[in-house]
């Protein structure tokens, strides 16, 4: 009997897997023999099927050298014990760390997923490190994927990955969108509003991530702030704070409610009107094509990566990046125009309901696979 094809998939978190890739390892573990490894990989035991492998790697965020190099090891012995036929890794270090420890043991199929670039806005030598990090990693891959067209288009225009060996699936994202768990609920949008005192007549702006400086939040309050006086909208803000120093900029605002990290996205995506993405960077954020599915436009920030994410003037509106004056019109014209902003919200969902349906972005995974083993061919996906 053949040895079944084994494959190794690699991330930081058992969040990432939970948040993007779960139709991926249900459908790949149906042909393939999976293994996941990650740091928390326990929590996924529920989450995946009973075939798939697991394994704890003891990951941190951020440059640990001693941490790193314990992890490198380990990902290496891992690799010459199990001998995988293809390792698909993501984000820069975890990046590294697999593409290094797979290049030394002869790996047969080595991918990369690029998600957004630490660099962009850095300065010096970090900026110069990790773009080298970027390179090294093409270098010692046989192909990568990339989650948005814009973001291949800036990764070749910088010289860091070449045409013949960078793919995108698809229209972009990484594991596209859940809609039978993305969808309108008008009863929820009734129970959130009246539960926070929200009248259906209020405009609401809804920010959901990360909370740090180069998620833009900055900006969107002090924009926020200059419409909210004399208008009937609310800013809600949900996500793990990164940056405490901005809490003092909603502190004491009534019209800015803050909520933390939430397992039912979906649930603010209803009771909001528009979501804010106002980043300094991103590869291909996931929560605008959530949020679309459920019928809601965005207002982003017009850099690479989003604008794979939305249609001006058709699923959202773009404003300037880092723009204070910009996101503060854009703001005013929205709330202005609200029937054009249900008018882009069935448009955005209908998108994504095209292109961006989990089970479609896991058959182009699939097909991408089985094309691309042992095989170093341009081919279109």
């Amino acid at each position: 009997m053949a040895k079944k094809f084994k494959i190794v998939l690699i991330a930081n978190t058992a969040n990432f897997f939970n948040s993007f890739m779960l139709d991926h390892v249900s459908k790949l573990s149906q042909k393939y023999n999976v293994i996941i490894c990650c740091n928390d990989v326990n929590k996924l035991k529920k989450l995946i099927p009973s075939n798939v492998s697991l394994v704890r790697v003891n990951f941190k965020r951020g440059i640990k050298l001693f941490n790193d190099i314990n992890s490198f090891l380990f990902i290496l012995s891992f690799f010459f014990k199990e001998r995988p036929d293809l390792s698909i890794s993501f984000t820069p270090k975890v990046g590294f760390i697999v593409a290094l420890a797979s290049f030394l043991t002869n790996t047969p199929n080595r991918l990369h997923w690029y998600t957004g670039q630490i660099w962009v806005n850095k300065k010096g030598f970090i900026k110069i490190f990790y773009k080298l990090i970027d390179k090294l990693i093409f270098f010692l891959s046989h192909s990568v994927l990339i989650d948005s067209v814009s973001q291949r288009n800036f990764l070749i225009k910088n010289k860091i990955v070449t045409i013949n060996k960078a793919f995108v699936l698809h229209r972009g994202s990484v594991g596209g969108v859940n809609t039978s768990k993305f969808k309108f609920n008008k009863q929820t949008r009734s129970k959130l509003r009246k539960k926070l005192s929200i009248s259906r007549n209020t405009f609401v702006f809804l920010f959901l991530g990360r909370i740090n400086e180069e998620k833009g939040i900055n900006e969107l309050i002090k924009a926020f702030n200059k419409i909210a006086k004399n208008n009937n909208v609310l800013l809600i803000i949900v996500g793990p704070i990164e940056d405490k120093d901005l809490i003092q900029l909603f502190k004491s605002n009534k019209k800015i409610l803050y909520f933390n990290f939430t397992t039912k996205p979906q649930d603010w995506f209803s009771m909001a009107d528009i979501l804010c993405i106002p980043s300094h960077r991103e590869g291909f954020p996931a929560v605008v094509i959530e949020a679309a599915s459920c019928g809601i436009p965005a207002l982003c920030s017009n850099i690479y990566g989003l604008h794979d994410s939305i249609i001006e003037n058709k699923t959202g509106f773009f404003h300037k990046v880092k723009s204070i004056n910009d996101i503060k019109k854009k703001m005013l014209y929205i709330i202005k125009n609200k029937k054009l902003v249900k008018k882009y919200g069935i448009s955005a969902k209908k998108r994504v309901l095209k292109d961006f349906e989990q089970s479609l972005l896991s058959k182009k995974l699939l097909k991408f696979i089985n094309s691309n083993i042992d095989k170093n061919e341009n081919q279109n996906f």
